[in-house]
């Protein structure tokens, strides 16, 4: 079994030094064989040239640190025009855009939501809540503990 939160440990400074970030990571499969898919971004944005040198690095860290079986899949990529939002930063940064939100639990008999990331609000106790705009003028207020997913939307 891998570990998300130790791979996660090992993967963020090797990218920071390097002038990105880890936006999500995501480990499945099993067999003896995981696949280990890190989404990474930087502010000036990610080319299919970085994916590959920041693949290089992460598994030279990965490797030393033993941290996977012997045997896996490593994908470094892009998180997309319609990438996740999982951080209080990645919100901020987006704010005036458009989200769409799923919740873990019914609000209002809804658990999805699409509209205008408003703003950003800090709770005081280390948390925060984001406000989204419908496009029927209802105004939603979410916890970051209530968001089962988050990403930017583009409507087509």
């Amino acid at each position: 079994m891998v570990d998300v939160a130790r791979l996660t440990a090992l993967i963020e400074p090797v990218l920071q030094q390097a002038g990105a970030e880890l936006v999500d990571l995501e480990v499945s499969g099993g067999g003896g064989r995981p696949l280990i898919r890190a989404y990474v971004d930087a502010e000036t944005g990610i080319t299919l040239d970085d994916c590959a040198r920041l693949s290089r690095r992460i598994e030279a860290a990965l490797e030393t640190a033993a941290a996977v079986p012997e045997r896996y899949v490593l994908e470094v990529s892009s998180p997309g025009i319609e990438r996740r939002l999982t951080r209080r930063r990645h919100f901020e940064r987006y704010t005036g855009r458009e989200v769409a939100i799923r919740l873990f639990a019914k609000q209002d008999g809804r658990r999805r939501f699409v509209g205008s990331l408003e703003r950003v609000l800090d709770r005081g106790d280390g948390s925060f809540a984001i406000v989204v705009s419908d496009s029927v003028g209802g105004s939603w207020t979410f916890g970051a503990d209530e968001i089962a997913k988050a990403r930017l939307h583009v409507s087509w």
